[in-house]
């Protein structure tokens, strides 16, 4: 991938319980969000829904390998 537009620790981004994502702000205004499922899947990259910058998510893979979705 790409230029990321920053480097964000997971414990530096807030959870939302209702959209069931990590969140970070972005500059545009809206907010970079990545799912516990793409983190199970190591995906490390969060992306924002309103521009075209995107987050590189520093965590620990492990702490998501055995993660299943509350709807399971």
């Amino acid at each position: 991938m790409g230029a990321y537009y920053d480097e964000i620790e997971i414990e530096d981004m807030a959870w939302d319980n209702v959209k069931k994502v990590f969140h970070y702000p972005c500059p545009c205004g809206d907010r970079f969000e990545i799912s516990k499922a793409q983190l199970r899947d190591c995906e490390d990259i969060a992306t924002c829904p309103s521009c075209s910058l995107i987050i590189r998510v520093i965590y620990d893979p492990l702490d998501y390998e055995d993660y299943e979705s509350e709807d399971d």
